[in-house]
């Protein structure tokens, strides 16, 4: 019964885990997205400046989020693998 419990947290923390990294492989491609957002809701035109800090900021948000989702999930696995190994 242990066992089972085990096999389903490990498997669902692995899913968090890889949406974690693709988040962080994501961000640039999403802070290009919201900066040419932005120009759109602008009506087209923008400083220059402004544009750079918005694909900043989001890229920078977004690849913080997916670290801390992987880090958080990756000691999850580590300890789930461990109570696993423990249960064997």
């Amino acid at each position: 019964m242990k066992k089972n419990f085990v096999i389903r947290v490990f498997s669902v923390i692995s899913v968090t885990f890889i949406i974690g990294l693709v988040l962080i492989l994501s961000a640039p491609s999403i802070g290009r997205h919201a900066g040419d957002r932005a120009v759109r809701n602008n009506g087209g035109g923008m400083e220059t400046s402004q544009f750079y800090w918005i694909v900043d900021e989001t890229t920078t948000s977004y690849r913080m989020t997916g670290l801390v989702i992987s880090l958080v999930s990756g000691f999850g696995m580590i300890t789930s693998s461990y109570a696993l190994y423990k249960e064997m």
